[in-house]
């Protein structure tokens, strides 16, 4: 796909990767909506992108409230114009073994981290098969391939969203949309730092990485697909 001048919508595009992210698509010339919890790490995330000429949007909204994403995706293209790119990103953690884990967290975690990238794709999708145009990015984890001890509410909604890319990837392809799912180990971000998986930051992926992923993955030309990518650290 030709991302300048496409338009991209990141979730949880405040902080971390998908700031990294958002900030790699402007930097090819994409157009691009911000979604995420808090309007002020956006608008911080809003004045770097100004600076490259693209146009941008902040979207304060919560992905896994179904009235939030519909108003969220109306006012991005309304403002921008048809989503071309949508980067499901947003994501959360909680620890904890499932004979000790409050049923909420469980239910929160699998709110964010599956629920809200179903309602994004399902709000953008209908524009995408009309256009036969468009690709979805998943950012899930290869806690969505190995479980670990602790990892129950967060690897069943990596699970889960990989089983959701390959399922969703299967409904649109016929349509030219494209579907990816993505992969990552450890990230060095704040999410991995307070669930203390940094062991060697030194050597530990960062954010710029998994964007420069993104941008390799959508750069491919609209007859190839990228169904799944994983992302490990090459020295652990």
């Amino acid at each position: 796909m030709e991302l300048r001048d496409s338009i991209a919508l990141v979730t949880g595009a405040g902080r971390g990767i998908g700031h990294a992210i958002a900030v790699a698509l402007a930097r090819e010339g994409a157009h691009v909506g911000l979604m995420g919890l808090s309007a002020g790490h956006l608008q911080a995330v809003e004045k770097e992108i100004g600076p490259l000429g693209t146009r941008c949007v902040v979207l304060p909204g919560d992905v896994s409230d179904e009235g939030s994403v519909s108003r969220c995706v109306a006012f991005a293209e309304q403002k921008l114009g048809p989503i071309d790119i949508l980067v499901n990103n947003a994501g959360v953690y909680a620890h904890g073994p499932v004979d000790k884990l409050d049923a909420l967290v469980f239910d929160h975690t699998i709110a964010v981290n599956l629920r809200g990238p179903f309602l994004m794709a399902r709000a953008v999708l209908p524009g995408m098969k009309n256009r036969r145009r468009g690709h979805i990015v998943n950012i899930a984890s290869t806690a969505g391939r190995r479980g670990f001890a602790g990892g129950a509410a967060y690897c069943a909604s990596k699970f889960g969203l990989a089983g959701l890319s390959e399922a969703m990837l299967h409904d649109v392809r016929g349509h030219d949309v494209r579907v990816t799912c993505i992969l990552p180990s450890t990230v060095a971000t704040d999410m991995s730092r307070r669930g203390d998986f940094l062991k060697n930051p030194e050597k530990a992926m960062r954010p710029d990485d998994v964007a420069q992923a993104v941008v390799a993955v959508l750069r491919l030309d609209a007859r190839v697909l990228a169904t799944t990518l994983e992302l490990w650290q090459t020295n652990p």
